[in-house]
C-alpha cells in the first residue's frame, strides 16, 4: 500500500520541484544572472526541435526574399539616379 501512495505522489512532487526551479530561474533571469542564460542555452542545445525541417525552409525563404528586395533596391537606385 505504501508503494502505491508513493507512486501516486511522485508526479505531483516532480511538478512542484519543476515549478520551484522555474520560479528561481525567472528570478535569476529578471536580475540578468548568468545561470539563467546558461541554463537556457543548455536546454536549447540539447532539446530536439520537432519542426527543424520547416524552420530551415522558412529561414531560407526569408533570406531569398531579403536578397531579392536588396537587389531590387540597388537596381531601383541605379535607374533613377541622374547624377
Amino acid at each position: 500500500m505504501e508503494n502505491l501512495f508513493y507512486a501516486m505522489l511522485a508526479p505531483w512532487l516532480v511538478f512542484v520541484v519543476l515549478a520551484i526551479i522555474a520560479c528561481l530561474l525567472l528570478k535569476f533571469a529578471r536580475k540578468r544572472k548568468g545561470i539563467a542564460i546558461a541554463f537556457g542555452i543548455f536546454v536549447q542545445m540539447f532539446t530536439p526541435d520537432p519542426l527543424v525541417d520547416q524552420t530551415i525552409k522558412m529561414v531560407q525563404v526569408d533570406k531569398r526574399i531579403v536578397t531579392q528586395k536588396q537587389k531590387e533596391n540597388q537596381m531601383g537606385k541605379g535607374k533613377y539616379n541622374i547624377n
